[in-house]
């Protein structure tokens, strides 16, 4: 291998194993150093200026998702799946992002992106670590909310899950979640189902 190519791997491992093209060009080296690596399938192109050594180990693809969506928050079926509010595995990953942010999504993996006002976006924002990743994430009472919102859209089969398997966890927060309810217009539905199972 030659210097220049070591040079960027060791960029690579600098940075958690993922570069963009502005780190390469913040290290002084031109874009077209990357073809090398990519035609000996050393680094792979995850989409428009953002690249991830091949043999770099994730936990999840997850990891993988907030590198292409660096501002977005993992939300709706991903996040019920992340924390086992829902048993079921959406084929693409939800993310939320604040409305006026933009961003470029590959074909794969499959990402839907939701955009919120800043207000709805920033509420119950969390973070959990996987792997070598910090993952934003909406907390486990934000997700319910959320549920009843997109009850509509995503069905009530889900919300009801979401509800049930929410309220069987010992460290439900129950005051904190009336409190998000109330910011996002759906206390009053709340208070109908927690009648109907508690």
């Amino acid at each position: 291998m030659d210097s220049q190519n070591e040079k960027i791997i060791k960029l690579f491992h600098q940075q958690q194993g993922y570069i963009r093209t502005s780190d390469i060009q913040a290290a002084g080296i031109h874009n077209t150093q990357l073809d090398p690596l990519l035609e000996e399938g050393q680094i792979i192109k995850l989409k428009q200026g953002l690249y991830k050594l091949t043999d770099w180990e994730t936990e999840d693809e997850l990891e993988d998702i907030v590198h292409i969506v660096p501002n977005g928050v993992v939300c709706l079926l991903s996040a019920w799946n992340f924390y086992e509010l829902s048993n079921y595995v959406p084929p693409v990953y939800h993310m939320a992002l604040e409305k006026n942010e933009k961003v470029a999504i590959p074909a794969y993996p499959p990402i839907q992106l939701y955009y919120w006002t800043q207000k709805y976006w920033e509420l119950g924002i969390t973070s959990v670590k996987i792997g070598h990743t910090e993952v934003k994430i909406y907390d486990k009472e934000k997700c319910v909310c959320d549920a009843i919102r997109y009850r509509n859209k995503l069905g009530k089969e889900v919300e009801k899950e979401v509800l049930e398997n929410y309220l069987k966890l010992p460290d439900r927060n129950i005051d904190l979640l009336f409190r998000y309810a109330k910011e996002l217009r759906v206390n009053t539905k709340l208070s109908q189902y927690l009648e109907l199972l508690l």
